[in-house]
């Protein structure tokens, strides 16, 4: 949500957020910083921001991977308490399933993006197949469209509004961007096959640029 997790992002964030016309939920990426997060938010201070919404049949549940203690920096990790939720929301229910991430689970061939995905994802991911009942995982992170799949489930990574990964597979810094349009999706439910649309949205043009902060 905020690049350097300023508190002075994050109220900028609020002021966006207070006059759209629909809900939103706010889930935390590896920028984000909990305790500048609660400061602007109190409301969803307490815990971890993870949870479960429903639509009709179709049980939306976004994870909390954010991880402040990576050695990294920008990795992310499902803890035990994490893991323990998500198995309990997974073999509660008998509909289906959509899993929104804000970490990759799977590689994505982007080896500098790859070093920090979601630290514990082959047994995330495991597990979420084992259910039988995930439709979809959706995530971000690497900023730019990548479809795979695992055991059966749809893996798809989803472009950032704002700045995207170049097309460098292999060896690469993670802090490369490049100035091709941001976009967003829109996910229409269905109990079946439900499909992910995305809209793109033009930026300013840059150059690719190396951010060692980031």
């Amino acid at each position: 949500m905020a690049h350097h997790g300023g508190v002075a992002q994050y109220e900028i964030l609020k002021h966006y957020l207070a006059d759209q016309p629909f809900t939103t939920t706010l889930m935390l990426g590896n920028h984000d910083r909990r305790r500048a997060f609660a400061e602007v938010f109190p409301e969803f201070a307490a815990g971890f921001r993870q949870g479960r919404h429903s639509f009709g049949g179709t049980d939306v549940l976004y994870l909390d991977t954010l991880d402040e203690q990576a050695r990294d920096r920008h990795s992310g990790h499902l803890c035990i308490e994490h893991l323990d939720w998500l198995k309990t929301q997974l073999e509660t229910g008998k509909g289906p399933v959509i899993i929104l991430s804000h970490h990759h689970i799977l590689h994505s061939g982007f080896d500098g993006m790859d070093a920090i995905h979601l630290r514990n994802g082959t047994e995330v991911a495991d597990m979420i197949a084992a259910s039988g009942r995930c439709q979809m995982v959706i995530n971000g992170h690497i900023h730019r469209i990548i479809v795979s799949s695992y055991r059966g489930v749809t893996h798809v990574m989803i472009k950032s509004p704002c700045h995207q990964m170049p097309m460098v597979l292999g060896s690469g810094a993670s802090s490369l961007s490049v100035a091709e349009p941001g976009g967003y999706g829109v996910l229409l439910l269905d109990p079946i096959s439900p499909p992910l649309h995305h809209v793109d949205v033009d930026l300013p043009e840059c150059p690719i640029a190396f951010d060692a902060e980031s």
